[in-house]
């Protein structure tokens, strides 16, 4: 089975890719991103900077990172905080940290 590195460049023939996994490769054809699943050893380019990569597919800058925003953008369905600036209820927080705050000392009875 072929392996491929995160976020690197490969060629075949004349064809770029870039990997967006370890099994699957990502193409544009006549402008319509393309995924591959190739079972053949390609070659990496790391020497390619990201404006030849988009003007071998003949794509902006824009578009690429809108086509790589689907593989390599956070997970919709991660861990979500709260928002800077919204307030928690002032008694209910202060009975959270009452109820568990740490740093007690134990102090010997004398």
């Amino acid at each position: 089975m072929v392996t491929f590195e995160i976020g690197i460049v490969y060629k075949k023939d004349s064809r770029l890719y870039i990997a967006v996994d370890s099994s699957t490769l990502v193409t544009v054809k006549k402008g319509v991103v393309t995924e591959v699943r190739p079972n053949t050893r390609y070659k990496a380019v790391r020497s390619i900077p990201v404006e030849g990569l988009c003007e071998h597919w003949g794509i902006t800058l824009d578009r690429l990172d809108a086509a790589m925003a689907d593989y390599f953008a956070p997970p919709q369905t991660a861990i979500k905080t709260r928002p800077r600036g919204v307030k928690l209820n002032k008694t209910e927080d202060d009975e959270y940290w009452r109820r568990h705050r740490t740093g007690r000392i134990a102090r010997p009875k004398l």
